[in-house]
C-alpha cells in the first residue's frame, strides 16, 4: 500500500508541475483571448488618419498666379519663371534676359553689386514665377536685354532695389521711360516735366550715333563729339576701356561718380 502511495505521488506531484507551466497558472489560451477581447477596442488597434494640410509656401505659390491684364501699356507682357540672376538689376525669364527699367545696380566688381544681386536672389529666387511689363517707350531693348518692371512674389523688383537703397534711380531714362510717372519712380526722383527738354537734344544726338560700348548701362553717342560729365544727367555709371570721353578719370571703372 506505501509503496502504491508513493508511486501516486512521485507520478502526480510532475505532471502537476507541467500543467502550471503549459497552462498558465491555470488559464487557458481561451482564457487569454477572451481578456485581449474585453480590454480591447476597435479604437486602439485603428490609428486615426492625420489631415496634411498645404505649408505656408504651397499656399502663397497657389495664390500668386499673373496674367496679362496685369501689365500696363501695349509691349509685351512676359508670364514665366526666374531661371537666372545676372546682378542687382538683370536677371533671366525662361532664358530671355531682362533689364530693369528705370533702376541701376553696381556692377558685381563695384562696390555694393554682389549684396545688390544677393537681395534680389533673396526677393526673387531662381524658379520663381514673374511678370515682366515691357516699356512701351523702350521696346528697342538694350544689348539684347528687354526692358522693363518686374513683378515678383507679389512685388516690384525694380521699386524694392531703389527702397533696399542697394540700386540708384537711372534718372536719365525718366523722360524716355512709360513708368517714369509711376508713384515708386516719383518718389525716387523721376521728375518728367522737369527732365524732358534738357534731355532732348541729347536724346536727338543718341539717335544719330551709334551707342559707345564703353558704357553698357547708357547710350552714350560715341566721340565726337567729346562729352563732359556736365553734358549728360546720369551719374555713377559703368565705365570700360577705352574710355575715349574720359568719364572715369581716376580709373576705378566708375564715371561721373561726383
Amino acid at each position: 500500500m506505501k509503496k502504491d502511495l508513493i508511486m501516486i505521488i512521485g507520478v502526480g506531484v510532475p505532471v502537476a508541475i507541467f500543467m502550471v507551466l503549459i497552462g498558465g497558472g491555470g488559464h487557458s489560451t481561451l482564457d487569454f483571448e477572451r481578456e485581449y477581447e474585453e480590454t480591447t477596442t476597435e479604437e486602439d488597434i485603428i490609428e486615426e488618419p492625420k489631415s496634411i494640410e498645404p505649408t505656408l509656401s504651397q499656399l502663397d505659390t497657389q495664390s500668386l498666379k499673373y496674367s496679362s491684364q496685369d501689365c500696363s501699356g501695349n509691349a509685351r507682357c512676359i508670364i514665366g519663371k526666374v531661371t537666372q540672376i545676372i546682378d542687382g538689376d538683370t536677371i533671366k525669364v525662361d532664358g530671355q534676359s531682362v533689364r530693369f527699367a528705370l533702376s541701376s545696380a553696381p556692377e558685381l566688381n563695384e562696390l555694393g553689386g554682389v549684396d545688390a544681386r544677393r537681395f534680389i536672389e533673396t526677393v526673387c529666387p531662381v524658379g520663381s514665377d514673374v511678370l515682366v511689363d515691357e516699356d512701351d517707350k523702350q521696346t528697342q531693348g538694350s544689348y539684347g536685354r528687354i526692358i522693363g518692371v518686374i513683378t515678383c512674389n507679389g512685388v516690384n523688383l525694380n521699386e524694392e532695389l531703389l527702397d533696399a537703397d542697394l540700386g540708384y534711380l537711372s534718372s536719365g531714362f525718366c523722360s524716355a521711360s512709360e513708368f517714369s510717372s509711376n508713384s515708386w519712380a516719383k518718389k525716387h526722383g523721376c521728375m518728367t516735366s522737369s527732365v524732358s527738354e534738357p534731355n532732348a537734344s541729347l536724346q536727338d544726338t543718341q539717335m544719330q550715333n551709334d551707342c559707345d560700348s564703353s558704357y553698357p548701362d547708357f547710350c552714350i553717342p560715341s566721340s565726337p563729339p567729346d562729352l563732359d560729365c556736365k553734358d549728360i544727367p546720369q551719374k555713377r555709371f559703368t565705365v570700360l576701356q577705352p574710355d575715349l570721353h574720359r568719364f572715369d578719370g581716376d580709373k576705378d571703372g566708375i564715371g561721373c561718380e561726383s
